[in-house]
């Protein structure tokens, strides 16, 4: 679950064109044929709403690691 949630983070990057340093993520998004890196600082190409998106997945994120175990509890 934490895996889905920071993809579905990076993919809002993603599609603005971000050119992720992380590998991991690099290579999750280079098999997508949508994805272009185009640039490192694309902050300000996003939507209020996907800012608010972003910063309630970082939050989710950091509830998930301190709340849930293995078990899903």
């Amino acid at each position: 679950m934490p895996e889905e949630i920071e993809i579905i983070r990076n993919e809002i990057y993603a599609r603005h064109g971000y050119s992720f340093r992380n590998l991991k993520m690099r290579r999750i998004f280079d098999a997508k044929e949508w994805y272009i890196p185009m640039a490192v600082d694309i902050r300000d190409q996003f939507t209020e709403i996907e800012v608010q998106n972003i910063d309630m997945l970082y939050h989710y994120e950091d509830y998930y690691d301190e709340y849930y175990d293995g078990f899903g509890r």
